[in-house]
Order: structure tokens, then C-alpha cells, then sequence
């Protein structure tokens, strides 16, 4: 999956260093854990991130923000390997969030990297 880190537009350097900072080994093998994580069932962005939070502890998962998270979640789902479900999610705050899920044909694939 080509991945490219992008600044945000109204950067004062820390975005682009950030971007920059993300190899393509970091962000697969962060993708990997979410999809491990999401054979578990479907998930909230939170619970996502507080299942990866314990990956990092017993699983050496790399060490990821929330927003890398999102980020890295978004791109399996433009490659089609997680989708939005019409499942009701409340955020850690109480507010409705989107679920997320392996697609069909993803849970259907062995291995998917």
C-alpha cells in the first residue's frame, strides 16, 4: 500500500517533520495491528486506539499517536480492507461515533500483507 505522509496545509514545520518521520515500515506494520485488532469485531476509533495501546505493551507494536491511528485506519479503508458500519458507537466522550470493520473480502484473506 503506498502511503504518502502528507503535511497539513497550514504547517509551521512540525506537521511536515511529522510526515516526514513516518517510514513505510512504521505505517505497515501499524496497519497490520489494526487489522489484527479488527478481527476482534468492530471498533470505535477509541477502542481501536485503546486496543493498540496494549499492543504496544505485549505485542511491541510501535508506538503510534491517535491521529496516526485514524490516519493509518482511513488508508485500509480506501484499500478497501476495513469499511464504516451502520453499528451505533459512542466516542470515550459519549458522542456517536463511526464503527469499523474488516470487510468481507478482507476477513476472507489470510493474509492481507
Amino acid at each position: 500500500m503506498n502511503s504518502r505522509a502528507r503535511a497539513m496545509a497550514v504547517d509551521t514545520g512540525t506537521s511536515l517533520e511529522a510526515a516526514l518521520s513516518q517510514t513505510e515500515t512504521h505505517t505497515t506494520t501499524v496497519r497490520e495491528h489494526i487489522v489484527a485488532i479488527l478481527r476482534d469485531g468492530p471498533m470505535t476509533d477509541d477502542a481501536i486506539r485503546a486496543a493498540y495501546e496494549v499492543r504496544v505493551r505485549t505485542h511491541d507494536a510501535p508506538m503510534a499517536s491517535p491521529s496516526s491511528l485514524r490516519s493509518r485506519r482511513s488508508e485500509l479503508c480506501r484499500s478497501g480492507t476495513v469499511s464504516a458500519t451502520r453499528l451505533e458507537g459512542r466516542s470515550d466522550f459519549g458522542r456517536p461515533a463511526t464503527v469499523w470493520a474488516l470487510t468481507i473480502a478482507a476477513k476472507e484473506t489470510k493474509c492481507l500483507f
